[in-house]
């Protein structure tokens, strides 16, 4: 209203001045030329606000294509980041979804859990990984069985994965409309094929799953033990044990579950998990692996080099590609281990080391003796600091009988104000306390 009063000439009209018309209509001047600004809009960042609003909504739109699925907010910060190089904050980015009025597909609980498990207790193997996911690069590989359903029949289909828990980064899947020993082979092949010489060979690796009946099979138990795995499996009915597999599974339904739904057969469900799987190891950028894709992440972690397409000016195509890089540090690693297995063959043949006894014992006695020392100083401490709480609570007695016994009633309304303590000796018991601590 004040704008308008103002526009149409009624101050000059009526003799007023300005800021007897903020007053009037009960506004500041800051407030007033503020909206002046917003309204005739005289720098043009409105226009400019409306056009990048624009433009990150056609980013947004763009992601969601190829993806296929409403990301959440981080999600869609970090692709801009990588895709476009625009810089969002996570506040924008959910106002921005907001206004377009979509939401993230978030997971949901897998009913699937807790059925398949085996009979006995006795036959599983210990939890040996004990949330311990993050050991090193290709040293916890994680594994599980979901199933999902497509056609129009909701035609059942199970997908094994195997995931390296460090990088998160999908090994080897399969797809099969049996959940058999056969279906685990399948995914495990597949990814010794394409990773098996990643793993380390100087290191132990555990596969880690739940107790179901397929991975307790004769057959995947050799199959591990073919190729050096240790086997380790969740305790039973503890799905947190294997969380971040039950993570990536709830994830992969929440993202596709209806495209997968559309599909007419079973082929067009491994195609479209085929490339999924892609997209996650290859465009799932992530902030807790350096804002880099899965498989981005591992080759960082192996070389120490971030990956970039300019290094102070000079293109990555004229440099030795990471995977090169690799390549050579995984065969000098093999011909170190192959060295120092030659060498300690030649130091057992050459000698042989013999230890006496009696240092051992006497090494032993030294070691007891100076526990003992630090334990007989504890007991002195423990039994000087009793002598005191004995003599505390002998005067706490006598500062009880002091008050029932020989206070007066007007003493012990004195009494009420704790500075009037100091005046009787029979309650300076208090003193002592602050002693004791």
């Amino acid at each position: 209203m004040a704008y308008d009063y103002i526009k149409r000439g009624k101050v000059e009209e009526n003799g007023y001045t300005n800021t007897k018309v903020f007053k009037m209509f009960g506004i500041s001047s800051t407030g007033y030329y503020n909206y002046v600004a917003r309204k005739e809009d005289r720098n043009g960042k409105l226009a400019a606000q409306r056009k990048d609003e624009s433009y990150v909504i056609s980013c947004f739109k763009e992601i969601i294509k190829v993806l296929g699925f409403v990301p959440g907010k981080r999600t869609f910060r970090r692709h801009m980041f990588r895709r476009f190089n625009y810089k969002i904050s996570v506040s924008r980015t959910s106002k921005i979804m907001k206004k377009m009025q979509i939401t993230a597909q978030l997971p949901k609980k897998d009913a699937y859990k807790g059925q398949a498990t085996h009979h006995h207790e006795c036959m599983a193997k210990p939890n040996l990984i004990n949330r311990n996911f993050k050991l090193g690069v290709r040293q916890v590989v994680l594994t599980d069985i979901t199933y999902i359903h497509y056609g129009y029949y909701r035609t059942p289909a199970y997908m094994c994965a195997f995931k390296d828990a460090y990088t998160t980064e999908i090994l080897g899947h399969a797809v099969s409309s049996k959940m058999d020993v056969a279906l685990i082979q399948e995914a495990f092949n597949n990814m010794m094929d394409d990773h098996k010489s990643e793993f380390p060979k100087d290191m132990e690796v555990y596969c880690h799953s739940d107790q179901g009946s397929q991975y307790l099979s004769t057959t995947f138990k050799q199959l591990l033990n073919d190729n050096d795995f240790i086997q380790s499996m969740s305790r039973r009915g503890n799905s947190q044990d294997n969380a971040p597999m039950e993570s990536f599974f709830g994830r992969m339904k929440t993202e596709i579950i209806d495209i997968i739904a559309r599909c007419k057969n079973l082929d067009t469900v491994k195609q479209l998990i085929n490339g999924y799987i892609n997209m996650h190891n290859n465009e799932r950028y992530q902030e807790n692996l350096a804002a880099l894709s899965p498989s981005e992440f591992y080759t960082y972690k192996v070389t120490g080099q971030y990956p970039l397409d300019n290094y102070y000016g000079i293109e990555a195509t004229e440099l030795m590609s990471l995977e090169q890089i690799i390549e050579a540090k995984l065969e000098m690693k093999e011909k170190k281990k192959e060295l120092k297995k030659e060498r300690q063959k030649i130091n057992e043949q050459q000698s042989r080391l013999f230890t006496d006894p009696l240092e051992i014992i006497k090494r032993d006695k030294k070691k007891i003796k100076s526990e003992k020392k630090k334990w007989d100083k504890q007991l002195e401490l423990v039994e000087n600091q009793l002598v005191k709480i004995k003599d505390v609570l002998q005067k706490i007695d006598n500062a009880l009988r002091f008050y029932y016994n020989e206070a007066t009633d007007e003493i012990k309304e004195q009494l009420k104000d704790p500075l009037n303590w100091k005046n009787h000796t029979q309650l300076d018991y208090y003193k002592d306390i602050d002693a004791l601590y």
